[in-house]
């Protein structure tokens, strides 16, 4: 509802919120399958889950990828003509500082502050989730 009365603010900063939301959001689709593109391109077979799209699965991935770019890039363009500052889309340049600004951060603080994956996570993972705190609970199965 707070959302809503935006709208009645300010149609151009209602657009530009959606905007930003959505850019955000097939941004992080766009790195998650071009992560599983990668994968799939190099020479070490994958370890599937209990599903997958087989053969088809790296041109859907494909597909994907270049939807995901084509519809990002008019995520940003203003909705009206002439363009104004009053109607300006924002989403762009918003997006980009807050990139900017968090790549800056990691490299200033985080990546001297960040102590690495959880042990325990990735043991869940490794381990087709079975999550074995100490070697007893494993001996005792």
């Amino acid at each position: 509802m707070i959302l809503a009365l935006l709208n009645i603010g300010s149609t151009a900063a209602f657009g530009a919120f959606i905007a930003l939301a959505s850019l955000a959001l097939f941004a992080s689709y766009f790195i998650a399958i071009s992560c599983m593109v990668s994968a799939r391109c190099r020479k070490d077979p994958i370890k599937f889950g209990q599903w997958t799209l087989g053969r088809w699965g790296m041109p859907i991935n494909i597909f994907a990828l270049i939807y995901t770019a084509y519809v990002s890039i008019f995520l940003c363009f203003p909705s009206t003509l002439p363009v104004t500052g009053a109607n300006m889309n924002y989403a762009l340049p918003i997006f980009a500082f807050v990139v900017f600004l968090a790549i800056g951060w990691w490299f200033a603080w985080g990546k001297a502050k960040w102590s690495g994956l959880s042990a325990q996570i990735i043991a869940l993972v490794v381990e087709d989730g079975k999550l074995v705190l100490n070697k007893n609970e494993e001996d005792k199965e």
